[in-house]
């Protein structure tokens, strides 16, 4: 017995995170106390890297500092207000700003501030009378999966109540792919699925499962309820009404931030030791030798439009960079 894919459509793709962000040292904050800001950083012209990967990674990080620098700083003035202030205000000014987390930080956080470098913040999510318990009870039966148009994006399993739990889970996962789903266990170990946050609002309005009448309707799709994991913090259910209970809610709120600040201040590090590096400046002195070389080739052939497109790039580079390049080891075949 197995769950076994017959069909598959459309892939959902995410959206890129946002490129074209300079590389900046910031110091990691101490476990209490602030979270400094991580200051806006500007490009300069002519070839800005040579490592797209590595310049995504650290643009997502920098605006998720940025994102997570801030909102510490608002909780800390929330905490004041408490007492001092309209704190019932105060926590729906901080649950506005809460709610731009996915745009401020590139989609890199997620909504349970798990920060991903590489990929967009995922949104978990259930789906009503899709659990373990009713796919391994009643008997076989085949289940079509479909989002947006749904006749022409469906894919669809056979399942067998034989199955183990991690088995449907790799096979409901093999389905739901090509649509930007995902198939996962939640914190509890329960059936759960996640997508891409900026995909979300498509997959939440229009996923749909036809079933061949055990456990769904019969011969046509109908759409599914889906029910959004809890995030990490929730600021629309602090209590503006009792100081002491959301003055704990704020501090876990607090600490949650800051790990999150050390998981993306990783990145940079890392990114920065790759920069630093011998290895990174060899790849880079050999980047360039090969640039000088292609550039002499098209000085010798006079072709004059190549002369031009490329002018404005070399006019950006620095003296001292070609200086740092020229005394770089030769690289190594």
């Amino acid at each position: 017995m197995q769950l076994s894919v017959v069909d598959s459509g459309r892939q959902v793709t995410p959206r890129s995170a946002v490129e074209g962000v300079a590389l900046k040292r910031t110091e990691f904050p101490a476990p209490v106390g602030k979270i400094e800001a991580v200051a806006p950083v500007s490009s300069r012209g002519g070839l800005k890297t040579y490592d797209g990967e590595l310049n995504r990674q650290v643009s997502g990080a920098q605006q998720a500092l940025q994102f997570l620098a801030e909102a510490d700083a608002r909780l800390r003035s929330l905490r004041k207000e408490l007492t001092s202030g309209d704190a019932a205000a105060a926590i729906e000014k901080f649950s506005q700003f809460w709610q731009q987390r996915s745009a401020a930080s590139a989609g890199t956080l997620d909504g349970n501030l798990k920060f991903n470098a590489d990929t967009q913040g995922k949104q978990e999510f259930a789906v009503r009378g899709l659990s373990f318990e009713t796919l391994r009870s009643g008997d076989t039966e085949t289940l079509s999966f479909a989002v947006g148009r749904w006749s022409r994006q469906s894919t669809s399993i056979t399942v067998d109540p034989n199955q183990s739990e991690s088995a449907i889970v790799g096979a409901l996962d093999r389905a739901l792919a090509p649509m930007g789903v995902r198939a996962t266990r939640d914190a509890k170990g329960e059936l759960a699925f996640n997508v891409a946050e900026a995909d979300w609002p498509q997959v939440r309005d229009s996923l749909a499962i036809r079933g061949g009448g055990r456990r769904f309707p019969t011969g046509q799709f109908n759409q599914v309820r889906t029910v959004v994991a809890e995030q990490a913090i929730q600021p629309s259910q602090w209590s503006s009404t009792d100081p002491r209970s959301a003055l704990k809610d704020i501090t876990q709120a607090q600490l949650l931030i800051r790990k999150s600040y050390g998981d993306a201040r990783a990145v940079l590090d890392e990114a920065a030791q790759n920069v630093d590096g011998r290895s990174t400046t060899t790849v880079q002195g050999a980047y360039w030798q090969d640039f000088a070389e292609e550039y002499a080739d098209t000085l010798g052939r006079g072709d004059a439009a190549a002369i031009a497109a490329t002018a404005p790039a070399v006019a950006g580079i620095s003296k001292r960079t070609v200086s740092a390049l020229l005394a770089a080891a030769p690289a190594t075949p």
